[in-house]
């Protein structure tokens, strides 16, 4: 895959922040009687963003074994901090690896891009609803955008030497 599509398609997974934003921007008077169904397809979709990269790893123990980290270092966050903010900050930057290991398989990559971007709806539609400043949240998960993309230009590079 080239860079540019990879970068690209990078960018559009992580719309899915923005989205959101302008979901509650749109219609307000809906977020808090969709909050709890907004929590809901938040861990429904991380869950079959686990699932997807664990069932096409199943038969590598080392990548399986790295996602079930990352699965579990995600679970702790979610259910042992209390900040919103850093729960998205560091979930995206966990998604930004699962990101790049889903790009090693095109069809994988388009399911993991596609739950990516709306795992990001119903978590910006509830952070822009616990917090007023919006904007502050998506450039917080930049991180998402770095992280895989740093880590793709690194295999490339290492490929070439």
């Amino acid at each position: 895959m080239q860079f540019i599509n990879y970068f690209f398609s990078s960018v559009a997974a992580f719309f899915g922040l923005l989205i959101g934003h302008m979901l509650v921007n749109i219609a307000p008077e809906e977020q808090k009687p969709l909050e709890k169904y907004f929590v809901l397809m938040r861990k429904a979709l991380l869950l079959l963003i686990f699932a997807f990269l664990a069932f096409y790893y199943s038969g590598s123990w080392l990548y399986f074994a790295a996602i079930s980290l990352l699965f579990a270092s995600l679970l702790l966050i979610e259910y042992k901090t209390n900040d919103l903010a850093k729960k998205i900050t560091l979930a995206y930057a966990i998604l930004g690896v699962l990101f790049y290991l889903s790009s090693k398989n095109t069809n994988l990559f388009a399911i993991e891009s596609s739950l990516i971007l709306l795992y990001g709806v119903p978590t910006m539609s509830l952070a822009y609803s616990k917090r007023k400043n919006g904007h502050n949240a998506i450039f917080k998960n930049i991180w998402f955008i770095v992280i895989s993309n740093l880590l793709f230009l690194f295999t490339t590079f290492h490929s070439l030497f």
